[in-house]
């Protein structure tokens, strides 16, 4: 697929409340640090560290993996009210840490795991997804050791913010990986968008709906998000998964992590959206979320004039 060299653009401050990658408006919000008197609880094999210029306040907390236990670090909140939150954390981040820490969220429906890549994106708030969450004072953040991948996993800060008549949209991607214009690109032969990210850059659940997964050689890892709406959100080329088959998802819950698997010539996302067989251009739906509007209901997105005249000699992705 056509690659488009990307460049780093600045974070622009959305003017609605966004789901996922923007940082939440005015919402009631409560940011937990691991230093927040007897709101963080971990074992004394969780160590303290000032090391990296990316924590959040003055340290964060670092343990090894452990395959025997979970021995998990909770970050405790007080909820006020029941109802859809959305959980972002924040940690720094280092080539040498967990590229598959284990996450853990206390939901009315029980414990959700997140897994997420510490190698990158550190730094800022990074959107767990958005959950249901019960009214009261407990642990509802947790950080597990419980992976087989090498490298410290690591605790810094929560931010739990409730969505309550939040805009019900996300962005494929954190908001600060790409800028505007990038969502506006024309795909090279059929109604689609390929967005250039690196690898490991996590890919987000656009709304809410159903997972499945795709594992061949055009899409590569993948998944079809079938959405709240009935249509059906398709995303290529992922380096992992991180939610698994027939999953339930939230809107802004990371779904993948991008890469350069099936039929690709560079690592990045491909996005596209259909409405039973018919395939739909997705830029007007993503530069909507983009600048906080409601966007365009999925049957409405036209069907032509967002990809290339000329045809080139790739595969279509299958329907799946």
């Amino acid at each position: 697929m056509k690659i488009i060299v990307s460049w780093l653009a600045a974070v622009v401050a959305a003017s609605l409340v966004l789901v996922g990658p923007a940082d939440p408006a005015a919402a009631a919000s409560t940011t937990v640090d691991n230093a927040t008197a007897e709101r963080f609880i971990a074992s004394s094999d969780w160590g303290t560290s000032a090391w990296s210029a990316q924590r959040h306040d003055a340290d964060y907390r670092f343990a090894t993996p452990n395959l025997v236990t979970s021995d998990a670090a909770w970050f405790k909140a007080a909820i006020a009210e029941a109802g859809a939150h959305l959980v972002e954390v924040w940690y720094p981040a280092d080539a040498g840490y967990n590229s598959a820490t284990p996450f853990m969220v206390a939901t009315t429906g029980g414990t959700r795991s997140v897994v997420v890549d510490q190698r990158a994106n550190g730094g800022r708030w990074v959107s767990l997804g958005t959950f249901t969450l019960a009214a009261g004072d407990y642990n509802v953040v947790g950080v597990s050791r419980w992976t087989s991948q090498p490298g410290y996993v690591v605790a810094d800060a929560v931010r739990i913010t409730s969505s309550t008549g939040a805009v019900s949209f996300s962005l494929p991607l954190p908001r600060s990986a790409l800028p505007r214009s990038e969502y506006d690109d024309p795909h090279h032969d059929y109604p689609a968008i390929d967005l250039p990210v690196g690898t490991g850059t996590p890919a987000y659940a656009v709304r809410a709906g159903t997972v499945t997964v795709i594992d061949d050689s055009s899409c590569g890892r993948g998944i079809n998000l079938t959405g709240t709406d009935g249509a059906i959100y398709t995303y290529c080329h992922f380096s992992s998964w991180s939610v698994s088959n027939g999953a339930s998802v939230g809107v802004g819950q990371q779904i993948g992590l991008t890469g350069n698997t099936g039929n690709s010539t560079g690592p990045h996302l491909h996005f596209g959206i259909r409405t039973a067989s018919t395939r739909r251009c997705p830029q007007n739906f993503l530069l909507a979320v983009y600048d906080g509007t409601t966007p365009p209901a999925a049957s409405s997105l036209p069907t032509t004039g967002c990809f290339y005249a000329s045809r080139s000699t790739e595969p279509v992705i299958p329907l799946g």
